[in-house]
């Protein structure tokens, strides 16, 4: 009987390093700098802004992502904004120094315009599909090396299919 203890204890023993290889943050928030390169009727443009996200993390590859953004620019004195806002699943390849991700998110869309006290905005369907690269500082904080995301947007019956954001910032990670 003290042979199978022993045993037993020393199984849980050689059990406890593997069980930290399997830690993974509950949560992680991003924040960050965004570029948008939006077809508008044909043309090309860049818009400048930023990207904020919150993952919750129930497995150490799968979690679920809430998305934002908000990019803006000047176009012949006509202020123009985009934002999106975003929802859905997360991948992830985790190794010690970097955590490699890829998600299919989906939600809405507003672009706005206006000059002279005088604006517009409509409201519509959008999707991101991409993913990035987050870099280890330490235990709690991540630096976003890129996010890329094709983002084909759906206003007022007509599709926009050559739309790509990029981000790059701080991840906060909590929850190990």
């Amino acid at each position: 009987m003290r042979k199978v203890g022993l045993l037993l204890l020393l199984t849980a023993l050689l059990a406890v390093p593997a069980m930290g290889q399997d830690e993974y943050p509950k949560a992680e928030i991003f924040g960050g700098f965004s570029y948008g390169n939006l077809s508008t009727d044909g043309t090309r443009e860049g818009f400048y802004g930023w990207q904020a996200s919150a993952a919750g993390n129930f497995h150490k590859n799968v979690g679920i992502v809430a998305d934002f953004g908000g990019q803006y620019k000047s176009i012949e004195g006509v202020r123009v904004s985009t934002y999106e806002y975003l929802v859905g699943p997360r991948f992830y390849y985790r190794q010690e120094k970097a955590t490699v991700f890829a998600h299919a998110l989906f939600g809405g869309a507003r672009i706005g315009a206006g000059a002279g006290g005088v604006s517009v905005s409509s409201n519509g369907f959008a999707m991101g599909y991409g993913g990035g690269v987050d870099v280890k500082i330490n235990d709690r904080v991540a630096f976003r090396v890129f996010q890329v995301d094709y983002m084909p947007t759906r206003f007022e019956g007509v599709w926009q299919k050559s739309n790509v954001r990029l981000g790059v910032g701080i991840v906060f990670t909590s929850g190990k």
